[in-house]
């Protein structure tokens, strides 16, 4: 339902004049008119009538109103909250480096775009953001959302699967997807401890039994796709970074059977950040 439209009814509704509210509103009475029937054409309800000094609230009107004014109240509160919020000092976000590279950048540039600054912390797990959050060093963090703790405010962004990247010379290239089991037997490339997708592949190879051969540990970033492309392993990678390989040399296929898909989460500390930022960036 447009937040204009409700404004319109609203300032109608105290004036009882469509004139008078637009002219408080400062938009043309055609306008607010429109706005108006827009409004009773949604709820299918005739939300005034007319009378011989203006216009009265129906029945529909009034439960309307009534209704709707604390959502409109509330509203105006968390806007004139983000107003103030831009005039402090800057909101510190951590993320994990995956999210930092693809996922963020938007967001950070959301924030921006309202006059809010933001600095942005990387860290390799959950667990060391979920510390840093409690300490006071961030304002926000996003995380994977099995380390979320009951004191903090937390709220779920998206799910995703678990993908395996190949070289393009790799047997597997006509398949669709494949099955955990059948990495076991390949040479795997992972991250440097600790790092949270590492922890999930041992766990969940851990879960059928089996034990991967880790042939090489990289440092964060795209190094671990270098090293796939120059034939030294395959690796496992979260589907937000397994859409930004390099498709002329690399190719991945989702793992069917890896267990739980990575539910990643928006925590803050405090419960009206957190709702906020949640409403406004996700």
């Amino acid at each position: 339902m447009n937040t204009v439209w409700m404004q319109s009814f609203i300032e109608a509704a105290k004036q009882k004049s469509l004139s008078k509210a637009a002219k408080e509103n400062n938009i043309s009475q055609p306008a607010l008119s429109k706005h108006i029937r827009n409004l009773e054409n949604e709820l299918d309800v005739a939300l005034f009538y007319r009378t011989s000094t203006g216009i009265e609230l129906t029945e529909a009107g009034e439960r309307f109103r009534s209704r709707i004014l604390p959502v409109i109240t509330e509203l105006n509160a968390i806007r004139q909250d983000l107003r103030q919020f831009s005039r402090t000092s800057p909101i510190a976000i951590g993320s994990l480096p995956s999210l930092a590279t693809y996922y963020l950048p938007p967001m950070i540039k959301k924030l921006q775009s309202l006059a809010q600054p933001a600095t942005l912390m990387i860290q390799n797990t959950s667990n060391e953001l979920v510390q840093s959050l409690e300490e006071g060093r961030l304002d926000a963090i996003f995380m994977d959302t099995v380390s979320t703790r009951e004191s903090l405010w937390s709220c779920e962004l998206f799910k995703e699967p678990y993908y395996a990247v190949f070289p393009l010379d790799h047997p597997y290239r006509s398949r669709k997807a494949v099955k955990l089991a059948e990495l076991c037997e390949e040479q795997l490339i992972v991250h440097q401890s600790p790092c949270d997708t590492r922890s999930r592949i041992m766990e969940h190879m851990e879960l059928i039994g089996q034990k991967p051969t880790i042939i090489s540990e990289v440092a964060f970033g795209d190094f671990i796709y270098g090293a796939v492309i120059a034939g030294m392993g395959i690796t496992i990678v979260p589907e937000i970074s397994a859409e930004h390989i390099d498709r002329h040399q690399l190719f991945a296929l989702p793992i069917i059977d890896f267990g739980n898909e990575r539910s990643i989460s928006l925590a803050t500390r405090n419960a009206k950040l957190g709702s906020q930022l949640y409403q406004y960036f996700c």
